[in-house]
């Protein structure tokens, strides 16, 4: 159970990494002038915003990996 648990805190801390990584540097063009990201760099990024996002996509990552793996560190 112990390695299922680390590896569930270690994904989900890459994942949002990953994503906040995307969203800032990430400039998409989108249909009808819009955009996806923001297409700049983490200093000019507040660094607020920055740790918002990492901890808001690697909870979701975290709950949907503790699901999928049945780790039970939210109990139902």
């Amino acid at each position: 159970m112990q390695p299922k648990r680390i590896a569930v805190i270690a994904i989900s801390l890459v994942v949002g990494l990953a994503i906040t990584a995307a969203i800032v540097y990430l400039r998409i063009p989108l249909a009808f002038g819009y955009h996806f990201g923001f297409g700049t760099t983490f200093v000019k990024f507040a660094l607020s915003n920055v740790l918002l996002l990492i901890l808001s996509f690697g909870g979701i990552a975290f709950i949907w990996l503790d699901y999928f793996m049945d780790t039970q560190f939210l109990k139902s």
